[in-house]
């Protein structure tokens, strides 16, 4: 890029190329040339209604790692006044002979008249502005009405990771770039400035009239994704002192109509800390955090140091479901954000590619904050539940990615934000905590953060300090490689189903390991994993010992034993306690025979753990679809579930039928609704009748089991359930009744209106309609597609269509979900969607589209049905991705509907 005008807008729409000059520097990361050390940052923000904009300058210190002609850094969306760009080395300046910008890559390179030399620090000044953006990234502008006065409020705030610093400064904008910052932040007084560390002075700005200059103290060395600053006139709930050991101050910035409300991120954060300080042993660094809930936001929640942002229209009042699932929902979102900053904060992954090395522990770590913090309540084990049943059924893809692969630009680094990472992650973190034991996980744990503190890692240095603390507590054998063994697990997709055959002469074991796909089950792959053994005898259900005992090598994929402590004949054997490794296990005929006999004729399932309960559940039922196993062998395992008291295979099991049963053709649901009814009936009847549920007032912990068997009796009309939550429903219409209980109203009013018609549909809809709250707006939402009529149907979603208003595009959602879920509605639902694709591109973002086209795609069950979708929908592009998973999903219901149907049926009828 020539040097021809005084400003440039970069990678905007007003980019101006020179065609003849070529990008010297092609590659997707920075140069390692020079190093920044340190950013003095200045912002000036406007936010006039009418002029919402933002200028500044930034001072980069750089250190000069090796002899150099040129700088490169990043820069998006920015007017940068090169006439005012400057480099300097105490009293030497250097010219800037040419500009030139790689838009691919997001580059601004500066060609210098002469070289930089090695080991120099040099002072790196640039100018620029820009409009504060609506993308919800970079420095970006937001608003809020007052519900008073109906004022509209102007803030700003920003919102960094993955890759959006470039487009508020120029910058050094990769992880592995750490370095210190010092921020001032100018603004009209009427507004209140925050960045991740306090204020130290203000004064008034020497040419704007009642605007001011605040400088904030400097920032500690971290990654520009994690630099925020924000300015706004949002009120602050409460101000709180926590326990840690600097009593680091709380403040919590909100929205005035959201004053008042149950608020769980500021009852929960300061003692977060305050336990991951002490878990960890390493102090929280910073005197202060800012909690911000902003009316819009990219993610959920982002966890800048010290300026913690939440997305209002995330927050528990603002969900489609009961409300304790909502709290739940929220309080391991705050978790995870606490426990980053440790994982990702403090210790940050050098490049993207490793993106899980923060998500995973942070997930992780959040589960178990939560259960120390409120063991009553056993949240830990029932989201390690729901992320096993997600993965076993995701990850059986052949097309799954692996969780650390190479991402070479934006879109990618963005595309890596998956649920998958995060869950995946997580269960690769708990099965390091479960290998190596508890006193070697928290050395190693405590090893890693305190020795790659304020730096950067790779997954290789996690494994070397977990390595390090297993050898030292003798857990695994000096010549163990952990390096090589938990590679095969996050280099690579999939998982293992290993069959394990016993010899009762002997005592002998035979495993061998096959990477399992949802396809065709096991094929021949190169694929294989070090995959832990330890075992589990019906005699010593010794299930809290998850050590192992043995490996199944990789590429090694077959393996006789001799089990230690030899199991007689006549007892079970299982592999794989509390499924602390992600795999999936098939044993002989005579050992399932025997796991089932035992958790049927048991009083105590033979002290089986409920994780492995639920996952023997899970397994049987993978291995009758791809046919390695007839349905007859899981319906009898399933039989057991009449007298099983937990939560978690329940859920597992009912989730797996539930999937399969919208499958069948008519006469086959038939049958399938009657075993549903049969099997669910015990269920039922363990709980209070629903219409004296606020009496029978629920423990916070049995909510969710009670919520579950109350919406699966409903969903299939078990004894008197219906008309139950009817009564239930019905009560908010006389005025000497009290409201209807939050947890359930969903089940309420989808009962009333599926078995309802004109009438009750318009009084749902009225109430959703002259609604004020969100939270109860989405459940509405949610419950409305239970309706039978799609005329009414179609009345809500074209109300809700057409309007711009996010609450009502998300409320869409809900209800098109909940008619896809549902029995009445999905061909209809399904056609309208198709219809009114092009709208849908437009409304929503990718991540909605492939929720809903995924929601669609476990419905799809004939060729006509793909085929239709595929013409429909192949030549919108914000489809493509989204589109791609609910054909493969489409084709997978063919292919089980037309293997597998008849066997699932013939079991079902042994039982009917």
């Amino acid at each position: 890029m020539c040097r021809i005008q005084r400003s440039l807008w970069i990678l905007g729409i007003f980019l101006i190329v020179v065609p003849s000059i070529r990008a010297v520097y092609e590659d997707y990361r920075l140069p390692r040339s020079v190093e920044p050390l340190h950013y003095n940052l200045r912002i000036l923000t406007h936010l006039n209604s009418t002029d919402q904009r933002f200028e500044g300058s930034a001072k980069i210190d750089l250190l000069a790692r090796e002899t150099t002609k040129n700088i490169t850094l990043h820069a998006a969306y920015l007017k940068i006044d090169e006439n005012r760009t400057s480099l300097v080395s105490g009293q030497e300046k250097f010219g800037v002979n040419r500009i030139e910008v790689n838009e691919v890559h997001n580059f601004y390179i500066l060609h210098l008249g002469r070289e930089l030399k090695k080991d120099q620090i040099y002072h790196l000044e640039m100018h620029f502005e820009a409009g504060l953006n609506d993308s919800q990234s970079g420095y970006y502008k937001s608003n809020y009405t007052d519900i008073v006065t109906k004022e509209v409020h102007h803030l700003a705030v920003t919102q960094f990771s993955s890759t959006f610093a470039r487009q508020a400064f120029p910058c050094f904008d990769e992880p592995s770039w750490k370095a210190t910052f010092n921020i001032t932040l100018g603004y009209h007084k009427k507004y209140m400035g925050l960045s991740g560390t306090p204020v130290l002075r203000c004064q008034d700005h020497d040419s704007l009239t009642n605007y001011v200059w605040c400088d904030h103290d400097t920032l500690l060395r971290t990654s520009t994704y994690l630099v925020a600053f924000a300015v706004h006139d949002l009120e602050n709930a409460a101000t709180e002192e926590s326990e840690t050991s600097n009593r680091v101050i709380f403040r919590n910035w909100m929205q005035p109509k959201l004053l008042g409300q149950e608020m769980i991120s500021m009852e929960i954060a300061p003692k977060l800390l305050s336990f991951y300080e002490n878990l960890f042993q390493i102090n929280f660094p910073l005197s202060k955090v800012d909690q911000l809930t902003v009316p819009t936001h990219r993610f959920t929640a982002m966890e800048n140091w010290g300026l913690v942002t939440y997305n209002e229209e995330r927050l528990p009042q603002n969900q489609g479901d009961y409300p304790q699932k909502q709290k739940d929902s929220t309080a391991i979102t705050v978790a995870h954000e606490y426990a980053h900053q440790w994982f990702g904060n403090l210790v940050t992954m050098k490049w993207w590619n490793d993106l899980w090395l923060k998500e995973g522990p942070s997930t992780y770590f959040g589960y178990l904050a939560l259960d120390a913090l409120e063991p009553e309540l056993r949240r830990g084990e029932g989201f390690i539940s729901r992320d096993l049943a997600n993965f076993f059924s995701k990850d059986s893809n052949a097309t799954v990615p692996a969780i650390s692969k190479e991402v070479k630009d934006p879109a990618e680094v963005l595309g890596q934000f998956t649920e998958y990472v995060y869950e995946k992650g997580s269960l690769t973190i708990r099965m390091l905590h479960k290998l190596v034991g508890e006193e070697a996980f928290y050395q190693g744990i405590r090893s890693f953060l305190g020795r790659f503190s304020f730096g950067n890692v790779a997954q290789a240095d996690l494994w070397n300090s977990l390595q390090t603390a297993a050898l030292k507590n003798q857990v695994l054998t000096s010549d163990f490689n952990l390096s090589r063994a938990m590679d095969s697990w996050t280099l690579q997709g999939g998982y293992p189903l290993v069959t394990l055959i016993r010899n009762y002469k002997t005592g002998e074991v035979t495993l061998n390991q096959s990477r399992f796909f949802q396809e065709h089950g096991i094929e021949k792959d190169s694929s294989c994993w070090w995959v832990p053994l330890r075992f589990v005898r019906q005699n010593l259900p010794h299930f809290n010992q998850t050590t192992p005992q043995f490996w199944l090598e990789c590429p090694l994929h077959t393996k006789v034993l001799q089990l230690p402590d030899l199991p007689s004949t006549d007892e079970w054997v299982i592999l794989n306690p509390q499924v602390t490794t992600i795999f999936r296990v098939n044993y002989d005929e005579h050992n399932w025979r025997l796991i089932i006999e035992s958790l049927r004729n048991d009083p105590n399932s033979g002290g089986i753990h409920k994780l492995n309960k639920a996952q023997l559940l899970d397994d049987l039922m993978a291995l009758a679809a791809v046919r390695l196993h007839k349905y007859d062998k899981a319906f009898d395992l399933l039989e057991y579930l009449n007298k099983e008291q937990d939560f978690l295979p329940w859920q597992r099991a009912i989730g797996i039928l539930n999937r399969l049963g919208a499958l069948l053709n008519v006469a086959e649901t038939n049958k399938f609704k009657n075993y549903m009814q049969k099997m669910l009936l015990p269920l039922y009847n363990r709980f209070p009748k629903l219409s004296g549920i606020r009496e029978a007032q629920p423990a916070i912990k049995d909510i969710p089991f009670a919520h579950f068997a109350y919406s699966q009796a409903c969903r299939y009309h078990v004894a008197d359930c219906t008309n139950q939550a009817k009564i239930l429903a019905t009560t908010h219409r006389t005025e000497c009744q009290l409201e209807l209980p939050s947890d359930f109203q969903k089940v309420a009013y989808c009962s009333l209106l599926d078995d309802g018609g004109d009438a009750e549909f318009q009084e749902v809809f009225g109430l959703f309609q002259n609604s004020t709250n969100g939270s109860q707006r989405r459940i509405l939402a949610s419950a409305l597609g239970c309706v039978r009529n799609f005329g009414n149907f179609e009345q809500f979603l074209n109300y809700t269509l057409k309007s711009d208003e996010k609450l009502l595009g998300d409320c869409y959602m809900l209800a098109v979900k909940s008619a896809l879920n549902g029995e009445h509605l999905v061909s209809p639902t399904g056609n309208y969607i198709i219809s009114h694709a092009k709208k849908l591109g437009e409304k929503f973002k990718k991540k909605e589209l492939t929720g809903l086209l995924l929601s669609l795609g476990q419905n799809l069950r004939s060729l006509e049905e793909i085929d239709r979708l595929k013409a429909q929908l192949e030549d919108l592009k914000e489809f493509e991705e989204p589109l791609k998973k609910a054909i493969y999903q489409g084709k997978m219901n063919q292919k089980w509907q037309k293997d597998c149907s008849g066997d699932f049926i013939e079991a079902i009828e042994k039982y009917l």
